[in-house]
């Protein structure tokens, strides 16, 4: 009767039992790889979409002749011509919460007013708590006025004049143009504008900056940025803080390979590409997407 196994059986027993744990393992491995891989798409998925629907919120406030895209150290391009993708975006924000809350109502009494002083009458416009106050005027049909460019001596953009914004005092019903440089027309409607917006990228702007460090987080060239608190149109004209300028940054997401703007048929188009390694995949997981803002 045998009694034990022999060297040559518990061999073979542990071949076996080693292919198992092997393959188990292997299966193992591919599972958790691809719940991995699910989860990285998901959460970029949705932190792509969340960025693209702030930005196309904050967007909406916008000064439409004010913005512009450039690319550091290369060309401007103002909103009208912003036909080539740009990293960089920046445009003046409307005073919104002033005009949800009837501080103002964006129209001026054309008869009531005194061109000579300069002084609008603004029915309904009360004295607003808020420094840093410009007015722009929409111009001809909301278009916004185009005697200048964006890029080049209209809002102050990277130390150009501020010559389609102007610096005034408000009273009730009344708006006082004070700013030196005069308009040489005046619109019914016009837009208080009470900040300065800016995006970009790590890769496209002084990481080393102090407001950058201040944020005390790890952040990369595919960090992306969202600046404010800044006036470019103020003397002397201020840019954004990561840009040797002024103001205030917060994160808006990070793993952000690329993010572009442009404008097609006078919609900013805003894309946006994110990408995450993942343990066990090579080529990581990757989402592009679009937003179109009118």
């Amino acid at each position: 009767m045998k009694k034990a196994f022999t060297l040559v059986e518990i061999i073979f027993v542990l071949v076996i039992m080693s292919l198992l744990f092997a393959g188990t393992f292997k299966a193992v491995e591919a599972i958790y790889t691809r719940s991995s891989q699910a989860k990285a798409l998901t959460d970029l998925s949705l932190q792509s979409q969340i960025v693209l629907d702030q930005l196309s919120v904050l967007l909406y406030s916008r000064i439409a002749n004010s913005v512009i895209g450039y690319t550091p150290g290369g060309s401007c391009e103002p909103i009208n011509e912003l036909t080539t993708p740009r990293p960089v975006i920046e445009w003046l924000a409307t005073a919104d919460d002033a005009l949800l809350q009837g501080e103002y109502d964006g129209f001026v009494d054309m008869n009531a007013s005194v061109k000579a002083s300069f002084t609008l009458a603004t029915p309904h416009s009360i004295d607003i708590n808020e420094p840093n106050l410009n007015l722009v005027f929409a111009g001809a049909f909301d278009a916004g006025s185009e005697e200048i460019s964006a890029c080049n001596g209209a809002f102050g953009w990277h130390g150009n004049d501020s010559n389609l914004s102007y610096d005034i005092t408000m009273g009730t019903d009344t708006i006082s143009i004070t700013d030196s440089v005069k308009p040489y027309l005046i619109y019914e409607k016009y837009y208080l504008t009470h900040t300065a917006y800016a995006v970009a990228r790590g890769a496209d702007i002084d990481l080393s900056s102090a407001c950058i460090e201040e944020l005390g987080v790890p952040v990369d060239a595919n960090t992306l940025f969202l600046f404010y608190n800044y006036y470019p149109y103020a003397t002397p004209s201020q840019t954004f803080c990561a840009d040797g300028g002024e103001g205030s940054v917060t994160i808006l997401s990070q793993d952000v390979t690329a993010f572009t703007a442009q404008a097609v048929n006078d919609v900013i188009r805003l894309s946006i590409d994110m990408h995450k390694e993942i343990r066990g995949r090579t080529c990581g997981v990757h989402v592009s997407k679009q937003k179109a803002v009118f």
